[in-house]
């Protein structure tokens, strides 16, 4: 746990936050998305190196997953079909990528952290916000770049209704409000443990193999079943299997169980974040 002394007088400073005062307006956040947004157009250049990993990365994989195809299906899915579900879980990764993990570290860690309560907003909301207002612009660059790679390798989904596109994105904003939170989640270890990327590197991992790089439904049948009780898969993998072949019956199933760890993400984010709080105004008197 930090001992930074300004932390622990900024912590004691926030003690009363929310019990005592007005809601905080919408605004506010909006304000800041909207900063981080502005930024992020201002430094574009930065997103370059991305689009060209990006191309890369979906080029590679279009030639491993043509030469694995021999015609037909696999799992009920076609290569059209397989190669726009790995763009779309690649644009998930790319576009929605946050340093939040390594930002809460730092912050805590180095008392940083003090400098950032004195805002008039929660902490928690004020780097989600920034993080959405980023995630927008990186959202639109890496977006278009995938519809292109798409219709340029395999050309459009066949029979694909529009009228589903809706579903699909908001399940995809789904997985990346579970992606965020849970990444904030292991930031906030920082208050427990001097060492906390080990907890990072397997959830990147988990991530990874249960729905970013393949979808779910190559892996073995226990495997699957175990899968779809976690988090993980619905990060990526319940976005783009929507994204690529909707189903009312698989989006009931899906987005409910979405809902359900977004929500759990976002208050086990909360509960770390006040139980660190309360650990360093003790520690501050």
């Amino acid at each position: 746990m930090p001992s930074n002394p300004e932390v622990q007088v900024a912590a004691s400073d926030h003690k009363g936050w929310g019990a005592g005062q007005a809601p905080v307006r919408l605004g506010k956040y909006l304000a800041i998305a909207k900063i981080n947004l502005h930024q992020a157009i201002v430094y574009r250049s930065n997103v370059l190196g991305g689009l060209l990993f990006y191309t890369l990365f979906i080029f590679v994989f279009y030639s491993l997953w043509q030469a694995i195809y021999h015609g037909g299906e696999v799992q009920g899915y076609s290569l059209k079909q397989v190669v726009w579900y790995l763009s779309i879980t690649e644009l998930l990764v790319f576009g929605c990528r946050t340093p939040v993990f390594t930002q809460m570290n730092e912050d805590i860690k180095t008392g940083a952290l003090a400098y950032q309560l004195i805002r008039p907003c929660h902490y928690v909301g004020y780097q989600f916000a920034g993080a959405v207002g980023r995630m927008i612009f990186n959202l639109a660059c890496f977006g278009i770049l995938a519809v292109v790679l798409g219709m340029v390798m395999v050309g459009p989904l066949p029979d694909y209704a529009l009228t589903t596109l809706p579903c699909g994105i908001l399940s995809a904003c789904l997985g990346l409000i579970i992606n965020f939170f849970l990444l904030m989640c292991l930031g906030l270890t920082a208050f427990r443990l001097e060492e906390n990327s080990a907890f990072y590197l397997v959830y990147q991992k988990l991530v990874f193999m249960l729905g970013m790089f393949i979808p779910l439904e190559f892996l073995p049948g226990w495997l699957q079943r175990i899968a779809r009780w976690l988090p993980f898969p619905y990060v990526a993998w319940a976005p783009a299997r929507l994204l690529v072949a909707f189903s009312w019956p698989l989006f009931w199933q899906i987005l409910p169980l979405q809902a359900i760890w977004a929500l759990i993400a976002i208050g086990l984010s909360l509960l770390l974040y006040h139980q660190g709080m309360r650990g360093l105004q003790a520690n501050g008197g």
